[in-house]
């Protein structure tokens, strides 16, 4: 049995992660600000990783095979000082604590912002497609710029001080149950419910877009966890195949008969152009291939909405 330790597992990403390790089986602890809701598995660990003090009280006898570094701040806040010290200085103190109880892996949720394209910032063209882990980065705002030095400082303890972690650059994550980096998510959904009309993230029918299914985000965060070829590496995370907006609409249309779609949606990750990108890394180093296409995505949204889910908060 692994011990595994989520934090942020209250967010988008960590409450699926954390429904997929206790359903492995493993031992979950979650460490998070926030009070446990009855849908999140595991011992809830409650504390603030900007404060160290909290940590030691939370954490200070635990030790963990595993720790997955779920938190952020979701986007971009508007305060400076917020985002560095949630997230790098509070990511320093999680790699500080995984070097001391000597932790088997840690593995990072970074965005692939990190290369700069994040929807509150200008778009700039790739400078090839599809783009991989080797593609420059340029990070021109608070969030993506976090993001980048997120890995930095991962890394750096990697080589450093020899902490096994392996950064995984997420896509846009899609699925039902959005909160934090996917509260969108639950907005669309929404509206799927009213069934009268829906804005799409795409700015035109020609925008191409990449998504990546939380299932499959949650799934690739347990492979890294636990393969041998993963620590010291930056790895894409990516859905099967990137988007069209007309594909994205069409999807919808069939989902929901009658439903106006628009475009324009206030933010999109192309903002009209395209970006994609390449999970060959990962097959390569991990064998892993994501499985969810953004059709079954979309149509476990509706299931969910179908299902009462917006009614459970």
């Amino acid at each position: 049995m692994t011990k595994c330790l989520v934090v942020g597992g209250s967010g988008f990403v960590g409450r699926e992660l954390c429904r997929q390790l206790a359903d492995r089986g493993d031992e979950l602890s979650v460490f998070t600000r926030s009070d446990q809701p009855g849908s999140v598995p595991g011992a809830w660990l409650k504390g603030d990783i900007t404060k160290p003090e909290t940590i030691h009280a939370a954490l200070g006898d635990h030790r963990f095979d595993v720790i997955y570094h779920t938190a952020s701040r979701a986007g971009d806040t508007g305060d400076p000082v917020d985002m560095v010290t949630t997230n790098l200085l509070g990511l320093t103190h999680m790699l500080i604590y995984a070097r001391d109880t000597e932790v088997k892996r840690f593995v990072l949720s970074s965005s692939v912002s990190a290369h700069g394209w994040y929807p509150g910032a200008e778009f700039h063209p790739a400078d090839y497609l599809p783009v991989d882990e080797e593609h420059p980065t340029r990070p021109q705002d608070m969030y993506s710029s976090t993001k980048r030095m997120q890995e930095i400082l991962a890394l750096t303890f990697y080589h450093q001080y020899g902490v096994p972690v392996v950064v995984l650059r997420l896509t846009v994550v899609a699925g039902p149950a959005g909160r934090g980096g996917g509260r969108a998510w639950r907005t669309f959904a929404e509206k799927l419910k009213e069934g009268k009309s829906v804005q799409i993230f795409h700015f035109s029918p020609e925008e191409v877009c990449h998504y990546v299914d939380v299932r499959d985000v949650a799934r690739m965060h347990i492979v890294a966890g636990e393969h041998p070829n993963a620590p010291g590496e930056i790895l894409d995370c990516c859905g099967p195949t990137p988007t069209r907006g007309s594909e994205f609409a069409a999807i919808v249309e069939r989902l929901v008969p009658g439903i106006k779609v628009e475009y324009g949606f206030p933010w999109s990750l192309a903002q009209g152009g395209k970006i994609y990108f390449d999970m060959s890394k990962a097959k390569g180093l991990l064998d892993y291939e994501p499985e969810y296409t953004f059709e079954e995505t979309l149509h476990s949204i509706k299931h969910w909405v179908d299902a009462g889910g917006l009614d459970e908060g």
